[in-house]
């Protein structure tokens, strides 16, 4: 049985971890989240907790919902499947810096929960959901579909996955998910550790093709609070380079810097209309799913 943080309903990454089990971890995780989830009422977005919008003048009234008119008295139309479903499409950073450990398990592995978690909550809602898994070793596709055997597909390939190598050019991205032109949410889960500006650039790129673009940007505690103290040596998990330095005197000025370069990151995308999520992965997921969703329903 998994355990929550005391005084909360928030789920413990670690013992979920110990379930070695992705379905029950993601269905751990969603139901927490459900237990503080509130009834949207806007129409339409099918990762969102709505199936009814309010009635309309000139809508068919036999869609009307009877029985929920009784409890509330008002109006709500139920819309069809087709109308409230949409495809969701996340791309996973299978890079090598994602193999990085911190006490909880790996950035890969929260990500891994991450992933499970929300294909998980697509398939409650009837959304196809798709998987594409990157590095420049190899990129995994799992089409979008909308049936249970699907998701266990997801969670098997899943399972499989481990981080290598370092992100892919565009153009293999591009192949990769361009295969049906069925617009959608896009979801990139990664560590935004890059050799230059590739995966902002991907994000962009997604943004531009008319996809609902939102970046999930996963970050380990220490590289948040950079605790080292003395002689460090540093090495660059995608290329291997290292650097010496005394962690004591850089510190000021790395934390500086990367509070600068994340909220750059942040301004730059949003201001291509690409939500954007900083994530610690000693968070709660259920958390995490919140916050995924209230990010949202603004961009809605």
């Amino acid at each position: 049985m998994s355990r929550t943080v005391p005084g909360s309903r928030f789920v413990d990454l670690r013992a979920l971890a110990a379930l070695r089990d992705l379905e029950l971890a993601a269905r751990t995780v969603v139901d927490g989240f459900m237990l503080g989830a509130h009834v949207s009422h806007r129409s339409g977005a099918g990762l969102e907790f709505s199936q009814f919008r309010s009635y309309q003048p000139g809508d068919d009234l036999r869609r009307v919902d009877w029985k929920l008119y009784a409890r509330s008295d008002r109006f709500f139309i139920r819309e069809s499947e087709s109308e409230t479903s949409l495809t969701l499409r996340i791309v996973l950073d299978a890079t090598a810096s994602m193999a990085h450990q911190e006490a909880a398990g790996t950035t890969f592995d929260y990500a891994r929960f991450l992933v499970a978690s929300l294909a998980l909550l697509a398939e409650r809602q009837g959304d196809a959901v798709g998987l594409c898994a990157l590095n420049d070793g190899s990129i995994e596709v799992i089409r979008p579909a909308r049936h249970h055997q699907h998701f266990h597909r997801l969670l098997h390939q899943l399972e499989q996955l481990a981080p290598e190598g370092a992100w892919p050019e565009w153009r293999r991205v591009e192949t990769a998910l361009s295969s049906d032109s069925t617009r959608g949410v896009v979801v990139i889960i990664s560590d935004f550790h890059q050799r230059g500006d590739e995966i902002r650039s991907a994000a962009q790129r997604l943004a531009a093709a008319r996809h609902d673009v939102l970046v999930l940007h996963l970050t380990n505690r220490s590289e948040l609070e950079f605790p080292w103290q003395g002689a460090v040596t540093f090495e660059e998990a995608e290329t291997g380079r290292r650097m010496e330095l005394d962690a004591s005197q850089a510190r000021s000025g790395y934390l500086q810097r990367l509070e600068e370069s994340q909220r750059k990151l942040a301004r730059d995308l949003e201001a291509e209309g690409i939500g954007y999520a900083r994530i610690a992965t000693d968070e709660p997921l259920d958390g995490a799913l919140r916050r995924f969703l209230t990010a949202r329903s603004r961009g809605a």
